[in-house]
């Protein structure tokens, strides 16, 4: 039942970001912009037949590919496991990209926004919900952090789950902290060091876990 509202939900979300494309794509300049520096400065242009229209592309894709990728894991039955949080993470990625898709829409128009203060926001917001929801999964091919450990021994999986759930939640709660107290470079500084942390950490604390289980 869950499975189900998840797929309306996210079917909505797509819709969303294809129909607010095409209402605005004739208000829309030549170019589009589709990248910003670390002051939140636009350093990248895209034709704006390929800008406007990239999110929703990957938004399906994105869903499309969730979707199918469980049903050929070898290891697809545990996914039943953790049904309602695996749901809630593609939600929320879709959710994602809509929001940016949205903010540089905006930004396209003319209206002014601090994407410097917006991006790590959302990226924080995000974090947290993965955080939250990455130690409810089980042992698969395709989906949480995968390592030659983490697949071998499940005790690695759990372990390694929960101090990434945990990791990303600091990770996040710094990355939101950072858009309203932090500018510029250091910002960007601080933003990619919580993010590698998170990212390194659980990977590097697998092998440990596992050696241990032996």
């Amino acid at each position: 039942m869950y499975k189900k509202k998840s797929d309306i939900y996210n079917v909505i979300v797509i819709v969303c970001s294809i129909l607010l494309t095409i209402i605005v794509y004739n208000k829309l300049p030549d170019l589009v912009p589709i990248h910003w520096n670390t002051m939140g400065e636009i350093d990248k242009y895209s034709p704006k037949a390929f800008g406007a229209f990239m999110a929703p592309v990957i938004m399906i894709f994105t869903w499309s590919g969730m979707k199918f990728l469980p049903k050929i894991d070898p290891r697809k039955k545990n996914y039943e496991k953790f049904d309602k949080s695996y749901s809630v993470i593609v939600s929320m990625l879709l959710t994602f990209f809509l929001v940016i898709h949205t903010v540089t829409l905006l930004v396209a128009l003319g209206y002014s926004i601090s994407i410097e203060k917006i991006i790590p926001l959302i990226v924080g917001v995000l974090f947290i919900v993965i955080g939250n929801y990455l130690p409810k999964s089980k042992s698969n091919f395709f989906y949480g952090i995968k390592t030659p450990w983490t697949l071998s021994s499940e005790v690695s999986w759990r372990k390694t789950h929960r101090l990434g759930g945990r990791l990303f939640v600091v990770a996040g709660i710094v990355c939101i902290l950072s858009s309203f107290l932090l500018n510029g470079n250091i910002k960007a500084v601080v933003f990619f060091i919580a993010i590698m942390i998170a990212a390194i950490v659980p990977i590097v604390a697998s092998y440990f876990y596992a050696k241990n289980d032996k």
